[in-house]
């Protein structure tokens, strides 16, 4: 019979052990010790620390779908709305610092033997943005030939740029965060107004 509470426990303890060290140097003797039960019941719930890592990122992707399943972004202007995802991304990887850190981990530090385990749920993840994108695009007045999946890529990547060189600094450094925030904002905007209005005069 499973125990969901010692389940949960574990799950959080190794939570926060991949978060901090990611899972080649993550200890299945630390994630006991903090989930208060033995290192026996970790394998017995999860059957190997590979397993256990997997849960984890699976729980943070399926914690980030949850909180964008259902925002609405009716009546906003386009780079609103935008700006609206990325407030709403930033803010809960602010409130979940853990999720942050481990999601980065398994984008580029996961072994090379749990990278199509994890193929799906990181695909899954990222088309949810695109469909986002995609969804406001459609009304907008496009320009003969241009296609709305190939805006929500461009903007998709430069929100990957932006959170790659800014993020690290909201999760560490909290007593900057509105002076790192305005950064981001300003930065985002004005280069998304040049994937949406060009570059030659």
């Amino acid at each position: 019979m499973i125990d969901e509470t010692k389940k949960d426990k574990i799950l959080w303890a190794g939570l926060k052990e991949f978060s901090e060290h990611g899972f080649d140097k993550a200890s299945t003797d630390r994630i006991s010790k903090d989930a208060g039960v033995s290192k026996g019941l970790i394998f017995h719930y999860y059957g190997s620390k590979e397993n256990l890592y997997l849960f984890a990122v699976n729980k943070c992707i399926d914690d980030i779908l949850e909180e964008f399943n259902n925002v609405k972004f009716d009546n906003l202007e386009f780079i609103d709305a935008l700006v609206k995802i990325m407030e709403l991304k930033y803010s809960f990887f602010l409130k979940n610092p853990m999720h942050y850190k481990i999601l980065i981990n398994s984008f580029y530090n996961t072994p090379k033997k749990m990278l199509k385990k994890l193929e799906h749920k990181n695909s899954e993840l990222r088309q949810m943005g695109i469909n986002i994108i995609v969804d406001m695009i459609k009304d907008l007045p496009l320009k003969e030939g241009i296609l709305s999946s190939d805006i929500a890529v461009l903007v998709s990547s430069i929100a990957n740029a932006i959170e790659n060189k800014y993020l690290s600094y909201l999760v560490s450094d909290a007593e900057n965060i509105e002076k790192i925030y305005k950064d981001i904002k300003n930065e985002y905007i004005r280069l998304i107004n040049i994937v949406m209005y060009g570059i030659i005069v």
